[in-house]
Parts: structure tokens; C-alpha cells; sequence
């Protein structure tokens, strides 16, 4: 008789944490403005990409994506994902280079994007020069 209350209890805790987790995710994708950019930048299938996992960028308003993307680049865009449990809000994007701007900050490489106004990304010097290369040389780390 005991077990009913118990298992609906444990249930009832978990079904909480998830749609707690769920929210969070959602609220930092809209507040960042990954979501803005998924708007205008939806992911497309890279070709001959390279890639580097588990890195870390900085949104607007503080966002910071600390360890949970994974970013790409080929000869076309950059792509980024996050992790898959932050994935529900983040969908995959794929900015091509050219509406990538880039300005070298005190802390890293700021990269802005024409189409998704107001929504900075910072990155670090070190993933920046990688992007550079990756890029066959239509990203210039850190150059306006």
C-alpha cells in the first residue's frame, strides 16, 4: 500500500525536475539569442567540416555557454550546437562567413552576425585563430 504514494511521489519529482530543466534550457536560448539566431541561421549539412567539442562562447546579457558547444567550420560557415540535454531551445545553426564579423576583445574574440543584430558571441583567441584556419580564409580573427 505504501509502494503507490512512494513511486507516485518519485515520479511526481522527476516530471518536475524535467519540465524545471526544459525551462531553464528555454529561457537561456531566448535571453542568449541562440534562438534569434536559429530564426535566420537554421543548420544545413557541413561539408568537409573540422571540428572542435566541449568549447565555450559567451552570449548577450551574460549567457555563457561554458563547455557544452560544439563548434564546426568548413570553407561555407561556422556551425555550432550545444550538447545534447541543452539541445531542446538550441537547435544546430550554420552562419555563413560572410555575415560574421569579428573584433579581438580583452578577453577573447567578439564575432557579431548581419542577420541577428544585437546577439554577440565571444569566443576565445584560441578557437578564433582555429576557425581562421578552418575557414580556408574567409574568417579573419579578431579584424572588424
Amino acid at each position: 500500500m505504501e509502494t503507490l504514494p512512494t513511486m507516485t511521489i518519485a515520479l511526481g519529482s522527476v516530471l518536475v525536475f524535467i519540465l524545471f530543466w526544459l525551462a531553464i534550457i528555454w529561457l537561456t536560448a531566448h535571453f542568449s539569442g541562440w534562438s534569434k539566431l536559429a530564426e535566420v541561421y537554421p543548420a544545413r549539412i557541413p561539408f568537409n567540416e573540422t571540428c572542435w567539442a566541449m568549447q565555450s562562447g559567451r552570449f548577450r546579457w551574460g549567457s555563457n555557454y561554458s563547455g557544452i558547444l560544439r563548434v564546426c567550420a568548413d570553407s561555407q560557415a561556422l556551425h555550432l550546437s550545444a550538447f545534447v540535454l541543452f539541445r531542446p531551445g538550441n537547435p544546430p545553426l550554420s552562419i555563413p562567413w560572410e555575415d560574421i564579423t569579428s573584433t579581438a576583445r580583452t578577453f577573447g574574440v567578439e564575432l557579431r552576425f548581419s542577420r541577428a543584430e544585437g546577439v554577440p558571441l565571444v569566443i576565445s583567441r584560441q578557437l578564433a585563430e582555429r576557425l581562421e584556419h578552418a575557414s580556408a580564409g574567409k574568417f579573419k580573427a579578431g579584424t572588424g
